[in-house]
This record gives C-alpha cells, sequence and structure tokens, in this order.
C-alpha cells in the first residue's frame, strides 16, 4: 500500500537539492557569523565574491582567523530558515506520495462490491518559510590586497575570508584608528568607572588603557615593518634577527642596507629621539612591568627618571607615539613601493 510513500522517501534519503534565497544588505552582502565558541564574530562578506573567490573546503574568519567549510557560517537566524524549508520540502513530498497513493487504492476498488472501502488524505497547509532580513550595513569594509574578496565586519577585521590573507598595512591603518578613538573616548571612560565604581578603579583603568596603546602602537609598527621587508626584491640577501624591528638603531642600519635608507633620512633627529624613548618605554612596560632600569635610562636619554620608579604614560604621549610612527610607516611604504 505504501511503495509510493517508501519511493518518496527513498528518494529524499539520496539527496534534495533545494534553492534558497538569502537575504543581503544595501550594499549586497551577506551575513555570516564564525562558528567557533570562542569568537562567534559577526561579519558579512560581499555575495557577488563568493562563488569567484571563495572556496568550499576553506573559509575564513576576519577576526581570529579560523578556517571551517564553506557551510558552517550561517547565522543561527539563517539556520533556522533553512530548518524550516527543508521540513517544508519534506512535507511537500511526503504530501504528494500520500496523494499517489490513496488515489490508486481508490481506484482499485470495485463500484459495485458488498464492502467498498475509500482512503482519504487530508494535505496540511504548508508554511510560509520567509529569509530572515538582511542585518544593518556594516560601516568597516574591506578588500583584500592579495585576492580581492570584499568583506565588511564590526570593527578592525584581520584576515580575509577567502584566502585568509592577513594584511599588516591595513591592521597597522585600524590600529591607529582604535587608539585615536580609544584616547579621545577616555574621559566619558573615566566617568563611567568612577560612577560605577571609584575614582581609583577609574584611575587604574585609564592608566591601564594608555599603556597598552603605547604598547599597541609599537607591535603594530613592527609588525608592518616586517611585512613590508619581506616584499623586497632582496629579502633573500638578509637574515634580520627576531624581533629586530623593536629596535629602531638596528632596524634603521637594516633598511639603509637593504633600500639605501635609514630612519634619519625619514624623521627629524628630534622626532627619532622622541620615538627611541617610546620604544623603550614599551620595552619596560612589555618585560618589566613599567619599572625603570639603568639600561632604559641609557638608551633611551630620558634622565626625568631614577631607577627603581615607575613610568607614568599620558595620553598626549600616545597620541605623539602615534603620530611618529604614523608618520614614520609612510615613508617607509612609499620607499618600498618606490624601490
Amino acid at each position: 500500500m505504501f511503495d509510493e510513500l517508501e519511493r518518496g522517501l527513498r528518494r529524499m534519503e539520496q539527496g534534495t537539492r533545494l534553492s534558497l534565497e538569502f537575504a543581503l544588505d544595501d550594499d549586497r552582502y551577506l551575513d555570516r557569523i564564525c562558528p567557533k565558541d570562542e569568537c562567534g564574530a559577526r561579519f558579512k562578506v560581499h555575495y557577488d565574491d563568493l562563488e569567484d573567490k571563495v572556496s568550499p573546503d576553506a573559509f575564513h574568519c576576519p577576526i581570529c582567523g579560523f578556517a571551517a567549510e564553506a557551510t558552517e557560517w550561517n547565522t543561527s537566524e539563517q539556520w533556522d530558515y533553512i530548518k524550516s524549508a527543508a521540513l517544508r520540502e519534506v512535507q511537500k513530498q511526503l504530501g504528494a506520495a500520500f496523494q499517489i497513493r490513496t488515489t490508486a487504492f481508490n481506484r482499485s476498488q470495485w463500484s459495485d462490491g458488498f464492502i467498498t472501502m475509500r482512503m482519504s488524505y487530508k494535505p496540511t497547509s504548508l508554511p510560509l518559510v520567509l529569509p530572515p532580513d538582511a542585518s544593518d550595513v556594516m560601516r568597516q569594509q574591506s578588500t583584500c590586497e592579495a585576492c580581492g574578496m570584499r568583506y565588511a565586519s564590526v570593527g578592525a577585521a584581520f584576515f580575509c575570508p577567502a584566502c585568509g590573507h592577513n594584511s599588516a598595512v591595513s591592521t597597522f591603518d585600524d590600529s591607529m584608528v582604535t587608539v585615536r578613538n580609544t584616547l579621545r573616548a577616555l574621559p566619558h571612560l573615566r566617568a563611567t568607572m568612577s560612577s560605577a565604581f571609584d575614582e581609583d578603579a577609574a584611575e587604574d583603568a585609564g592608566r591601564h588603557i594608555r599603556e597598552n596603546a603605547l604598547v599597541k602602537l609599537v607591535s603594530s609598527f613592527q609588525r608592518l615593518a616586517e611585512a613590508l621587508f619581506d616584499t623586497l626584491p632582496n629579502r633573500g640577501d638578509f637574515q634580520p634577527r627576531r624581533n629586530v624591528f623593536q629596535n629602531l638603531k638596528e632596524s634603521g642600519e637594516l633598511w639603509r642596507a637593504a633600500i639605501g635608507s635609514d630612519y634619519d633620512q625619514m624623521l627629524a633627529e628630534s622626532e627619532l629621539n622622541a620615538l627611541e624613548r617610546y620604544f623603550q618605554q614599551r620595552h619596560l612596560l612589555a618585560h618589566k612591568d613599567g619599572i625603570v632600569d639603568q639600561q632604559y635610562v641609557e638608551h633611551s636619554g630620558d634622565t626625568s627618571y631614577a631607577v627603581g620608579q615607575r613610568l607614568v604614560i599620558r595620553a598626549n604621549a600616545v597620541e605623539d607615539l602615534g603620530t611618529l610612527v604614523q608618520r614614520l610607516a609612510g615613508e617607509l611604504r612609499s620607499r618600498v613601493r618606490l624601490d
């Protein structure tokens, strides 16, 4: 009796292809979410780039770099939509099988028999399945410098979803913006912390933010310098030591040997001296908890501290460092492109 139903089930087991429409935002970006539990970042990819640039085997989170198959990045709303559409298709195919079987059974009955049996099937109404609305357009849009993939995120993104490329140039530029925005928000953050906790907590939080911003600026410049150096045609002629770009004197000499230009040709002497002081302060904050030692005094030329004292980092110092590293980065980028 249920041969047709069994055949319908077998067809579904063998695979049924559904054509689903996903909502895009006004810029034709599709919502995605990182499936890694520790991340879960929401981002977008340009729909027109999906077929040409994204491999089905490797899709990357632009925030944490996690890689997984391209089918694993649907948002919870999109997964609900897919499940609802699949359930609707199951109901549709099973309903068709029941209808065929019912019609065939009724035709097989004798109309003049002593006992006449008829089968009836009343299909339930299929649910209307609508794709979820796309989230708002994300302001921070990026284009991968390696493969051209277009994507968007809330805040800075570090990896291309298509090829996984990590752009040191974009990361550096984003770091500059992030640090400046953070410094502008410090008065508001301090007021909020003071209201929610107390003045001590607010001061500690502000100091922590300023010190982290200084360390971040130097680290971002180091990564940019490493990436630029790796693009040089004569890169293979050099074997720079690890973290060489944290040392201005040594890395300046390296640039001179590689492209014929040292830092003293890119910045004024006073600017280079200030930059040296900030780089030395980063070293103390990262490795000495900000406690001044004799090496800092000798290398930085900063006599405002005695050995054993702790650094005090002000917002204007972080702003000054940001201006200097951005200027030096611009000079390096210009020279590396020319060379």
